[in-house]
């Protein structure tokens, strides 16, 4: 604790404290000489988006928005905000940072803060519960579903059929395999079965861009839907 407060001591940190937390202006030097690790229960950021916020930062010499931090167990985390923490990666040039900083956190307080932040938007309960599901091999499954069917992969929040990003499949993935109480590799045999199907059915509600789309990309799964159908996977 005393390590990083030194390095928030410094002058050209600009603080305002409010109950447990503690909002800073932070020049990026100083930043990045902070021990900051990825929350535990965090999923790993895409490595796509990464890069391109680290482009935009690059051109904008700007941090939209605030990093948010917690301080457990001695170890400083990022819980919110991790894509563009790790975009700052090999910036030199960029205005100073905002941040949140919740000191002397446990891990609920910290899941609280979590879920306060994502209330608008849906979050995996993998990441703040737990459960049977090995979080490993679900992103082991996500990246190589991204990575097969590449060319609808989006980094947009909300994807036009058929493209897809990885937290919707994540979160399309993980509700599935909760529903239907199968694993992993169960789950991918499934997906391709359902695939394959669907690769038959009427196209006459798809537009033509979004039937060129699947029949070069080869997939179908959310050609017609974001969401995917637990039933057929059933």
């Amino acid at each position: 604790m005393a390590y990083l407060q030194t390095f928030l001591a410094d002058d050209k940190v600009w603080r305002y404290s409010h109950g447990s937390h503690q909002i800073c202006i932070i020049p990026l030097d100083i930043f990045n000489k902070l021990p900051i690790k990825r929350w535990k229960h965090n999923r790993p950021p895409d490595k796509e988006r990464v890069a391109e916020i680290h482009n935009y930062m690059l051109e904008s010499k700007r941090v939209d928005g605030m990093i948010y931090l917690a301080c457990v167990d001695k170890d400083m985390v990022c819980y919110e905000s991790n894509h563009r923490r790790e975009a700052l990666i090999g910036l030199t040039d960029v205005q100073p940072i905002l941040v949140d900083i919740l000191w002397d956190a446990t891990d609920d307080q910290v899941k609280s803060e979590f879920l306060r932040l994502n209330k608008a938007v849906s979050v995996p309960e993998l990441y703040v519960d737990g459960d049977a599901i090995n979080a490993e091999e679900l992103i082991k499954l996500r990246d190589n579903f991204c990575e097969r069917f590449k060319l609808l992969k989006v980094s947009t929040g909300r994807p036009n059929a058929p493209n897809f990003n990885s937290d919707m499949i994540m979160n399309e993935f993980h509700r599935v395999m909760k529903e239907n109480k199968i694993g992993c590799a169960e789950l991918w045999t499934r997906l391709m079965a359902l695939n394959e199907t669907m690769c038959q059915r009427d196209r006459k509600k798809l537009s033509d861009k979004v039937i060129e789309k699947c029949m070069r990309s080869g997939l179908w799964l959310f050609a017609w839907s974001r969401v995917l159908d637990a039933k057929e996977l059933a």
